[in-house]
């Protein structure tokens, strides 16, 4: 085609792009009502109230007024002291409404006729047909554009990479006439031609060499930084062995796996990587591409850790199926662990059995006190400790004060999440154990801050965990946690069930929401997720054996509350030594219970000054509260005897 051609149909084609010169508000606002109504933006009040202040903004023709102040006050609600200069809440609400924005016009919203766009380096929206670049007047970024362009922090690229449909660029103005635009179209053009081309090769050829090729340097695996220095895990092909062969009209579909009739090793793979997925403390590799480069030395003090987990299936010919599993530490090259499973049999629920399988797994190697973190947690050490781990060694620093609970691990903590947060704003992980430490400042005494009260720190945290993540279950289970202490019982269970909805495999998670409900009087319900936790992961942290032991005591089971009660041995745990100073009463243990109370009020003081009020933290019923606040009265709690403080 002659390049006058060329030039000629690319005019026209950026005539039919330019379309009309606006919208009629109505039509935006109509599709402004649909964003708002969708599943991404209808659980975010603050995105929703920053899309509708600068959509109505810019159609009012105040777009000039759309800066990060004017946001945080009329949208935000901040107060007229906002400082955008050291507050950077905007950029980051601004950064998650662009990725909502694209998650809902790539799946729900894909046919709505205007697609509303926040471009980077603007708050400014603009208003896009199908096909068609809608400009709005005083739309154009001005000099506070400038400043987040330069201060707002990269968005993550989105699962469907770089060059998403949903994602589409700003309207740019071009110059039209002239040799030099010619010349530009002519080198799209070709450019486009060798794209496709390279395309169908990398489809049907050799992806290796075109990949060389089209990058101009032999393929190299992708470096993927590790920014919070969390573990990473690359899971490997399960292999498959013995058994009965798929019949032909399923070869197709499982690669021509074998089975026992049930399960294939690809199944359970899937399920295996899956479920690690949904653990916040790991990082899954997609694939063996990206894995990092692995910074490890020959003493091994890299605080980083890198891990490849294998399977193999056995199909036996009475139907069962034993799973063999071994995990590699990459960095040195060690298996670090091995275990076989045989937990599946042909015929019944093969889901359930895949579940309880996969939930064990996750137990061994998934969970904080699982190997993988113990592992990653020696290497740290190794390395110099958690202050070379950087976000990830704060984590690690939270988890060793909820495994002896020192008060000086706790403030250590703390401070090292507020100043992580404090840095990366978008680090929902670390909002959510802050949550944890806060309530900390209440359930265990540890450390507390003067200014805002513990409980409402602690709700502005888990709100902030779960606003950046939403599919984390630890979020949402924090959250529960803060609406338990808060006395929220509907909040509660509803955040209980929607972490177990995100991660069914987690049993720190399972045995949380147990234990709530048992404390909300549910009895029945949360001891079997008590049971079921314990029969997955023995070896559970102490709050576990706090829960049990408050089941037992509630059923008037004396001595089922006595046996968990043992297991609460530390001194320094302080919901344990109340939860011993009531098995003990039950028992008639009455000079070991009285023993254990002034314990906890030591640790504790509230329980001294505000009795009624830590009763209620911890047992939000009404009905349980008088009857513990009457077993304490019992043991030499001292209590202020009115018919107020006991209703």
């Amino acid at each position: 085609m002659p390049e006058s051609t060329i030039a000629e149909t690319a005019d026209a084609g950026l005539e039919a792009e330019a379309g009309p010169a606006g919208v009629a508000a109505e039509a935006v606002r109509q599709a402004l009502a649909h964003v708002l109504e969708s599943e991404e933006l209808r659980s975010s009040p603050q995105l929703s109230n920053i899309l509708r202040f600068v959509v109505e903004a810019t159609l009012d023709g105040r777009s000039e007024a759309i800066k990060g102040y004017t946001i945080a006050v009329e949208a935000l609600g901040r107060d007229a002291s906002f400082d955008p200069q050291a507050d950077p809440i905007v950029r980051v609400e601004a950064t998650r409404l662009r990725r909502a924005l694209e998650r809902y016009y790539a799946g729900a919203g894909a046919g709505d006729e205007i697609e509303i766009v926040v471009p980077r380096g603007s708050y400014v929206p603009q208003f896009l047909r199908r096909g068609a670049a809608v400009s709005v007047p005083g739309a154009e970024p001005g000099p506070e554009a400038d400043a987040a362009i330069a201060e707002e922090p990269p968005a993550a690229i989105p699962a469907g990479g770089p060059a998403s449909p949903a994602r589409r660029p700003p309207p740019v103005a071009v110059a039209r006439h002239g040799a030099g635009w010619r010349a530009a179209v002519l080198g799209l053009a070709v450019l486009a031609v060798l794209v496709v081309l390279a395309g169908l090769a990398i489809e049907g050829g050799d992806p290796v060499g075109w990949r060389a090729l089209l990058s101009g340097a032999a393929w190299q695996p992708i470096q993927r930084a590790n920014r919070l220095g969390i573990p990473m895990i690359e899971v490997r092909d399960f292999d498959s062995t013995g058994g009965i062969p798929l019949p032909p009209s399923e070869l197709a579909s499982s690669a021509g796996a074998v089975s026992s009739g049930d399960f294939t090793a690809q199944a359970i793979e899937v399920r295996v990587r899956d479920a690690l997925a949904r653990f916040d403390l790991l990082d899954v590799l997609a694939s063996p591409d990206a894995r990092p480069a692995l910074r490890c030395s020959a003493e091994g003090t890299s605080p980083h850790s890198v891990f490849a987990l294998g399977g193999l299936v056995e199909n036996h010919d009475d139907g069962s199926i034993s799973v063999l599993l071994r995990l590699s530490d990459l960095c040195d090259g060690t298996i670090v662990w091995s275990r076989e499973f045989d937990s599946l049999r042909r015929g019944g629920d093969a889901s359930a059995s895949e579940v309880a399988l996969v939930r064990d797994i996750m137990a061994a190697i998934a969970e904080p006190y699982g190997i993988i973190q113990s592992r990653a947690r020696a290497r740290v050490t190794a390395a110099g400790g958690p202050e070379a781990a950087g976000p990830y060694g704060c984590v690690l620093t939270a988890y060793s004060y909820w495994r002896s609970y020192v008060p000086a691990e706790h403030d250590a903590a703390r401070a090292c999440l507020e100043k992580a947060v404090a840095a990366d704003s978008t680090f929902a992980l670390g909002y959510a154990l802050l949550a944890e430490l806060y309530l900390d400042e209440v359930r265990a005494g540890a450390n507390p801050q003067p200014g805002p009260p513990a409980l409402a720190r602690a709700l502005t945290a888990a709100e902030q965990a779960v606003e950046l993540a939403p599919t984390s279950a630890y979020a949402r289970r924090v959250l529960m946690d803060v609406h338990f202490f808060r006395g929220e019982r509907a909040a509660t269970i509803a955040a209980g069930e929607a972490a177990l909805e995100l991660n069914p495999y987690d049993v720190d998670v399972l045995a949380d929401f147990g234990g709530r409900l048992v404390a909300l009087g549910e009895i029945a319900r949360g001891e079997a997720m008590l049971a079921k936790a314990a029969q997955a992961a023995p070896g559970m942290p102490p709050w576990v054996d706090y829960h049990r032991v408050v089941a037992a005591y509630l059923k008037g089971d004396g001595p089922a509350a006595a046996a968990a009660a043992d297991q609460l041995m530390g001194e320094g745990y302080a919901p344990g030594l109340l939860a011993r100073a009531l098995a003990s009463h039950l028992v008639g243990e009455d000079e070991a219970a009285r023993a254990d109370v002034r314990k906890l009020v030591a640790l504790a003081p509230a329980w001294v000054s505000e009795p009624d009020v830590m009763i209620r933290h911890f047992f939000p019923d009404p009905a349980i509260a008088r009857k513990v606040r009457a077993d304490l009265a019992a043991v030499g709690l001292p209590l202020r005897n009115s018919a107020a403080a006991a209703n």
